[in-house]
């Protein structure tokens, strides 16, 4: 599979699905959440929205690693051959709430407009470093983004 080839398909998943696992660390545990994302055209960024009274701002502020999670699975048999999951890695902060990232946020996710517009909530953005992508159930790539 080449390069190109792996990038369009990453692409085209970040852009159908609207749910990933986030992975935030304390204390050197791992802690997940379920998230609505939005991807970067050219795959670098990914961005969410959380409140920060939550476990989640605190741990990402305290640590600003995280993963992510992203999969096209239908909890089938048929996962086993044509699934596609992406881990991607990177670090996180916080943001300003652009207009432009407004925007393409409520594009994907128009059902969150009072969320990303509450002044309790925070803008993150993920810079991905890595994606690591496994389909086939077994074939795994490193796509290197730095």
């Amino acid at each position: 599979m080449t390069n190109r080839y792996l990038k369009e398909r990453l692409k085209a998943l970040m852009e159908e699905q609207k749910l990933g696992v986030l992975a935030t660390f304390h204390e050197n545990e791992p802690y997940t959440n379920l998230v609505a994302f939005l991807s970067s055209d050219n795959l670098k960024y990914i961005f969410f929205v959380t409140p920060v009274s939550t476990r989640k701002y605190s741990y990402l502020s305290e640590s600003r690693k995280a993963s992510m999670m992203i999969d096209n699975r239908s909890n089938d048999e048929s996962d086993f051959k044509d699934a596609m999951a992406v881990n991607a890695t990177g670090k996180v902060l916080e943001i300003e709430k652009s207009d432009d990232i407004k925007l393409l946020y409520l594009e994907k996710h128009p059902y969150l407009m009072d969320f990303i517009q509450s002044p309790s909530s925070a803008l993150m953005k993920m810079d991905v470093e890595r994606y690591i992508v496994a389909s086939k159930f077994q074939n795994v790539t490193e796509v290197d983004m730095t």
